[in-house]
C-alpha cells in the first residue's frame, strides 16, 4: 500500500497500513466465553496470520515479533522461525508436509516466501524482486480524479500511478503452486515451477467524497463530490472449492467508515486473472476462510466482527463477535481465528499483548 492518509494502527500496525478505527468501530466484545469457543493460545503480539494442519496443530505469525509459533491446547508455543531483528514474518499457510510463511521489511522495500519441509527452511520466491520486475498495478491511477486546476490537495491525495512496494501479506497453498497476496504491490502473485510471476492486481476502490469526509480532513469543498481511487489492497487468500482464488481487500484510506464501508471479497480465475466481486461493504477487512460449500468467512478487524457470506449471495451477515479478530482458517469442523491482535503495541502502561488463538464451532 501507498501513500495511504492513515500509515497504521498502533505503533507501525498492520505494516500493510490499515489506520486505526474510528468512532464506527465496536466494543471489544469477550467472544472466549461463547458457547462453541475454545483458547488455543494466548499472550500473542500481533497475531495477524495463521495455518492449521490437520490434527489440530496450529502456526500462528507474532507479525511485529518476527516469530512464527507453533501452538497446540495445552501446551506452551514453541518458536518455529524466526526473522532477523526488525523484519516481519506472516502470510502463513500449512498443510500436513509444508509451512509456508513471509519474510519483508523496510518500508515495503523487500519481501519473500520460505517453506519449512521435514525441518529444512528454504527460499521459493523473492517477491519483491517480481514487483520490481514486473509492478502489476503500475498502469492503474489513484488519487482524486479530474481535479480543476485551481484545486489544491496535498501530495498524496493527487492523482499517481501505482508504484513499486512490495508486502507479502498473506498465501495459499495449492498442489504444487504458491499463491501470494501482496499488500505493497496490490496485487496477487503465483510461486511455480522455481519462478514468481503476476496473477492480477486488485481494481482500486472509487469511492466518492462526502462533504463531511472533506470537512474531517480539512480538505477544499473542491473536493466534495469528486471520484477518488484507492488502492485495493490485498490482506488474505484463499483457495476455493471451485479452483479460484478469493482474495479479501480493503482500501488505502481511512477504515473508519468516513469514506464508506469499502472492504471486499475477490474471486480471482488463476489461469486468467479475471477478477470478479464476491461481497462488498466490509470494515478493516483482514481474513477470509472458504467453506467446502462454497460460503465465505470475512473478519473485520476493528469492528469486533467475524461475518459469513453464504454461498451464492453477496450481502455479508454477522457470524460471531470477537476482539479484533484478524486471521481466519477452516480446519476440522471448526472456524480458526486469531483475536485481540492489535493488543500490547501501544507503549502505555498495562497494555500488554493478550492475542489469541481461538477456536469456534460452526
Amino acid at each position: 500500500m501507498k501513500r495511504s492518509t492513515l500509515a497504521a494502527a498502533s505503533v507501525a500496525a498492520l505494516a500493510l497500513a490499515v489506520p486505526t478505527a474510528g468512532a464506527n468501530a465496536a466494543p471489544a466484545p469477550a467472544a472466549d466465553r461463547a458457547p462453541g469457543a475454545q483458547v488455543v493460545a494466548t499472550g500473542l503480539l500481533s497475531p495477524l496470520s495463521l495455518g492449521v494442519k490437520s490434527n489440530g496443530t496450529a502456526y500462528v505469525a507474532q507479525n511485529f515479533a518476527g516469530q512464527l509459533m507453533k501452538v497446540k491446547k495445552g501446551k506452551k508455543p514453541v518458536v518455529v522461525a524466526k526473522a532477523m531483528k526488525g523484519r516481519e514474518i506472516g502470510a502463513v499457510d500449512v498443510t500436513d508436509n509444508v509451512i509456508t510463511y513471509a519474510v519483508s521489511w523496510g518500508e515495503n522495500e523487500g519481501g519473500i516466501v520460505r517453506q519449512i519441509r521435514k525441518g529444512k527452511t528454504r527460499t521459493i520466491g523473492d517477491i519483491g524482486a517480481a514487483e520490481r520486475a514486473t509492478n502489476p498495478d503500475g498502469g492503474t491511477t489513484y488519487g482524486l480524479q479530474d481535479l480543476p486546476e485551481d484545486c489544491q490537495v496535498p501530495p498524496f491525495l493527487q492523482e499517481y500511478q501505482g508504484v513499486t512496494e512490495t508486502h507479502p501479506y498473506a498465501t495459499a497453498v495449492s498442489g504444487s503452486t504458491v499463491y501470494v497476496a501482496d499488500a505493497g504491490a496490490n496485487a496477487v502473485f503465483k510461486i511455480a515451477g522455481g519462478e514468481v510471476t503476476p496473477v492480477a492486481p486488485l481494481p482500486p476502490v472509487e469511492v466518492v467524497v462526502p462533504a463531511e469526509a472533506a470537512a474531517a480532513l480539512e480538505l477544499p469543498d473542491c473536493v466534495v463530490g469528486r471520484t477518488m481511487a484507492l488502492e485495493g489492497v490485498p490482506t488474505d487468500i484463499e483457495v476455493g472449492p471451485d479452483g479460484d482464488l478469493y482474495v479479501t481487500s480493503l482500501p488505502g484510506g481511512p477504515e473508519d467508515g468516513s469514506l464508506g464501508a469499502n472492504g471486499a471479497v475477490h474471486r480471482i480465475d488463476p489461469a486468467t486473472g479475471e477478477v470478479t466481486p464476491v461481497a462488498t461493504g466490509f470494515l478493516s477487512t483482514t481474513g477470509v476462510a472458504v467453506a467446502r460449500n462454497g460460503d465465505v468467512y470475512v473478519t473485520e478487524l476493528f469492528t469486533g466482527r467475524i461475518m459469513k457470506v453464504l454461498a451464492g449471495t453477496s450481502t455479508p451477515q454477522l457470524f460471531r463477535k470477537a476482539a479484533m479478530p484478524a486471521a481466519l482458517e477452516l480446519k476440522g469442523g471448526s472456524l480458526w481465528a486469531t483475536t485481540n491482535a492489535m493488543t500490547g503495541m501501544s507503549g502505555e502502561p498495562g497494555d500488554v499483548p493478550k492475542g489469541k488463538v481461538m477456536r469456534f464451532g460452526l
